[in-house]
């Protein structure tokens, strides 16, 4: 990470300042404080690695890893990508979420990285050391702990969108700084991105219209190597998502086999519950609200940003800077109050406004400051609208999933503290303010999404019995009442789950408990008790050639609350009755659950 003369000319850069470079002690100080900040929420994901489990979502990835090449029918493949890791990892649940810890910080080092190499060029007075692009890409790094904010601690497709897209990134910005450089694009380069885009595909269809908008960002970055450029890179680009695919086909699972169920899977989900209009509607009803309340809450410290940005004398710079002040002022004690820092779903829909409001600082004082040109401002705009593409498809509110990707954000933050004139010491100021403020948010809300308010599970501390005769949680400590409940159950059930992989209906979202009976699912492995159609559609595509179990072997019911009529028409299409099942024991002497044996 060498620096760049400032003689050499980059036409599309903002205007270099006349002023003296700042001291070196300033990137020193920025290192020092991320890497803590990324340090504070990395010890905590370390510690709770071995603590808790969400026998819902979590479960569910879980339960797909564990049967990975067996059972194919989900709405997603990520469990192709991360199925072999945790078989090679003796399906060890704590080792695997030190995997996804691994991958959340080596994913951000190097997006960090490729995004400062290809900003120091346009930054010619920035300190001559390379302290400068190591605290940009450590604070950027630091942002990265809002994967930790609400999302279950095992890694699922989210993940995989989310670190794709941030390579994906960091491939844009490596083709960007090549062909300004008039150097000859390696082929490795758009064959990586071609190769990224199988695995964010297969984990997530609806990532097509994030995958594009990096696509145009990629050919705005290669304009300066004209059309040739283009046209090389677009050939390498299809030639690593053929690579990819075929890689995939050959080595994990044929895609003849993975792919027809998840589109059979999406397309039961687009004519019901996630049909295009329907999520839209849903996300105009839960984002408008926000966007309302952080407008409310920090429109005077985007006021003040706004218009430090465009001020340079003296005597304004001081109204702008008390406006400031009061902003900032208002905008922390509002965080303090009201901003969800104790992190974890039940504070999803609060600290989404101190984190949006982060947003919109970056992107009005960059707009304001004239930071980029236009090709860099192209750059800049598609990792501005990276985690809101990168949420689109979900169900969950956008913006709720678009924070997970907070550092695309906070490398547009960067390029605006880095980039401003330095004679709008007020903006500057400002910005630099949010910034460290934005990552202190990131530390709490990180830690209490991993440890005081974990995925629906009780606080790890809480978190400190072992499932003893439960080998599908042996590396986990839960809370001591489940974990009872739990070994109490699987040794009850012990006499009909010899040998594993045993078929057991959980509902509703009980996936969890199938895991750890051992158990394989019935068509998908998430029941969802407000798609009933889609549960049964899945149920009847398992038994579509006959029953998919031996004779004896029927499958366990398990549900979390009493059996309903309408249960007996969920698993009619396997010739299953419930006439032929007997209660294994009363709900209260099984954990609360109605478990259902066949008799």
């Amino acid at each position: 990470m060498s620096t760049v003369a400032p003689a050499r000319t980059w036409p599309d850069a903002a205007p270099p300042s006349a002023a003296p470079r700042p001291r070196r002690l300033v990137p020193a100080i920025v290192l020092v404080f991320a890497g803590a900040v990324t340090g504070v929420w990395a010890t905590v994901a370390v510690r709770a690695a071995g603590h808790g489990f969400d026998i819902t979502d979590e479960g569910f990835y879980l339960l797909s890893y564990r049967w990975w090449d067996t059972d194919h029918r989900s709405f997603t493949g990520v469990q192709y990508l991360y199925g072999p890791v945790f078989a090679l990892l003796g399906h060890d649940i704590a080792a695997l979420r030190m995997v996804r810890l691994g991958t959340i910080v080596v994913v951000h080092l190097v997006f960090g990285v490729a995004f400062l190499r290809w900003l120091r060029p346009r930054r010619p007075h920035a300190p001559a050391t390379r302290l400068w692009e190591a605290a940009g890409a450590a604070t950027i790094v630091a942002a990265g702990g809002a994967v930790y904010a609400w999302l279950p601690q095992v890694p699922g497709y989210n993940d995989v969108v989310l670190l794709g897209a941030l390579l994906a990134m960091a491939v844009v910005f490596g083709l960007a700084r090549r062909a300004e450089g008039g150097a000859r694009i390696p082929a490795w380069l758009p064959a990586a991105f071609g190769a990224i885009t199988v695995a964010v595909l297969l984990a997530k269809w609806a990532a097509a219209l994030m995958l594009a908008v990096i696509a145009a960002a990629a050919v705005v970055a290669l304009a300066p190597g004209g059309w040739r450029a283009v046209v090389r890179a677009s050939g390498w680009a299809a030639a690593g998502t053929v690579a990819g695919a075929v890689l995939m086909h050959v080595l994990v699972v044929p895609l003849t086999v993975a792919v027809p169920p998840i589109a059979e899977v999406n397309r039961l989900l687009a004519e019901h519950s996630f049909a295009v209009p329907v999520l839209l509607h849903r996300y105009a009803t839960v984002t408008r609200p926000t966007i309302v309340t952080a407008g409310r809450e920090y429109g005077l410290l985007l006021a003040a940003v706004l218009a430090a940005a465009v001020t340079r004398r003296p005597a304004p710079q001081v109204a702008v800077g008390l406006l400031g002040v009061a902003g900032l002022a208002g905008a922390a004690l509002f965080t303090a109050r009201h901003g969800g820092l104790g992190g974890g779903p039940v504070n999803s829909m609060r600290f989404l406004v101190p984190l949006l409001g982060t947003a919109l600082v970056a992107a009005l004082a960059a707009a304001a400051g004239r930071v980029a040109g236009p090709r860099d401002g192209a750059l800049l705009g598609t990792l501005f609208l990276l985690p809101l593409v990168f949420a689109f498809g979900t169900s969950n509110a956008p913006l709720k999933v678009a924070v997970l990707a907070f550092a695309a954000w906070m490398a547009v933050l960067v390029a605006v503290v880095t980039g401003l004139d330095r004679r709008a010491v007020v903006a500057r100021g400002l910005t630099g303010a949010v910034t460290a403020g934005a990552l202190l948010v990131v530390a709490c809300v990180a830690t209490g999404g991993l440890w005081r308010n974990p995925y629906r599970d009780v606080p790890r501390d809480r978190a400190t019995a072992a499932v003893p005769g439960v080998p599908a949680l042996a590396g986990v400590r839960i809370e001591p009442a489940r974990a009872r409940a739990y070994a109490d159950l699987h040794a009850r059930l012990a006499p009909y789950l010899t040998p594993p992989g045993r078929r057991v209906i959980g509902l509703d979202k009980m996936a969890g408990i199938v895991l750890l009976l051992d158990g394989r699912t019935v068509g998908e492995g998430w029941y969802a008790p407000e798609d009933p159609a889609r549960t049964r559609a899945g149920i009847a595509a398992e038994c579509a050639r006959g029953p998919a179990w031996p004779p004896g072997r029927a499958p366990i019911l398990v549900l979390n609350r009493p059996v309903r009529p309408a249960d007996a028409d969920l698993i009619r299409p396997c010739g299953l009755d419930l006439r032929d099942y007997r209660l294994l024991a009363p709900p209260a002497q099984t954990g609360g659950l109605t478990v259902l044996v066949p008799s």
